[in-house]
């Protein structure tokens, strides 16, 4: 048994500051408890002090899209309230969207942008597709490499020459006309790109036959990733050629469809160069019009960049809503995938 002085000098010595200490000492620290979880900006502030090297080579880049992007964003938000024309602004709150939704043109406008979107969608989901089949398909590799080459060429084409060139295809005396001439069927010669009819259909013909381009490059890269033992299993389970491409390949670059996808809609939803260029949006008042080349004409002629601003928030707005759907249903297979 300890002496009667042992209790006191435990409450009165070295003990009895480490036994203080630890009962004040936080419940989550003492001895079997977890710690405490950090908190995001802890985690942030780890991160930043052992990889600060990296985020200095990053610094550049993070300036550049906050002066050359995000900074555009925030000032066009804005100023789709307001009435702008570089001398002044006036805010007009709503004045401007309630003008581009009253305008009898934007319907016009947005149908054109809609036939175009879905017809290039569809487009890239197919021909581009079907070309690389066909060039992965080919047993004699040196032949497989010229074809690859020959589809990947005319990249280097910039996309307004291709435009200038189709616009000459569809005048007057133009590659269309010649050819129907020389087959006797010029009575069906018509200036394209100057009838209602046929002007918007032409404007979506530009680049037939669709092949060549990077869409290409990307399908390919996708067929030939998809390992050879696969393709071997549903050939010996009696898979032809058929079969194999929509129940095997198919499935298997299905992401790679989907991101084509969403560029596709991106591009063509903003992109109004052959409208601009080919027709200037015409024949008539709408007739290849798009809610970009409104958008053109108003800061370009009428120097109105309140009322542009307010037409490039509606298509950044349609932007987010279609990646963020595109982006749920890849979640969804994904998520049916792993399950």
């Amino acid at each position: 048994r300890p002496p009667s002085s042992y209790p006191l000098r435990f409450a009165t010595g070295r003990f009895a500051r480490t036994r203080r200490s630890i009962l004040t000492m936080p419940t989550s620290t003492r001895a079997g408890s977890p710690p405490k979880p950090p908190t995001p900006f802890t985690r942030f502030a780890r991160q930043l002090a052992n990889n600060w090297q990296l985020y200095i080579l990053i610094l550049p880049s993070l300036l550049f899209s906050a002066i050359f992007f995000y900074y555009p964003i925030t000032s066009g938000f804005y100023h789709s309230f307001t009435y702008w024309d570089i001398k002044q602004t006036v805010w007009v709150g709503l004045e401007n969207y309630v003008r581009l939704f009253d305008d009898s043109s934007t319907p016009a406008a947005w149908r054109n942008m809609a036939i175009i979107l879905i017809s290039n969608m569809l487009i890239v989901c197919i021909f581009p597709l079907f070309g690389a089949v066909l060039v992965v398909r080919l047993r004699n590799a040196a032949l497989q490499y010229w074809w690859r080459i020959l589809f990947v060429l005319p990249i280097i084409v910039p996309a307004t020459v291709t435009v200038f060139v189709w616009r000459w295809f569809y005048g007057l005396d133009g590659g269309l006309n010649q050819i129907l001439r020389m087959i006797n069927l010029g009575a069906l010669g018509k200036i394209w790109l100057g009838e209602p009819s046929y002007a918007l259909a032409a404007i979506i013909f530009v680049g037939f036959p669709w092949v060549a381009g990077l869409n290409f490059l990307i399908y390919v890269a996708a067929l030939q990733s998809i390992s050879q033992e696969i393709l071997d299993s549903a050939k010996v389970d009696g898979a032809d050629s058929f079969k194999t491409f929509f129940f095997i390949e198919l499935p298997l670059i299905r992401n790679q469809v989907l991101v084509l996808i969403t560029l596709t809609f991106i591009y063509y939803l903003r992109s109004f160069d052959a409208p601009l260029i080919m027709t200037n949006g015409g024949p008539g008042t709408a007739g290849t019009l798009v809610p970009g080349l409104q958008m053109y004409r108003a800061v370009r002629d009428d120097l109105d960049l309140g009322y542009g601003s307010a037409i490039g928030m509606v298509l950044f707005a349609a932007t987010l809503i279609f990646t963020a759907i595109n982006f749920y249903i890849s979640r969804r297979q994904a998520k049916g995938e792993s399950s």
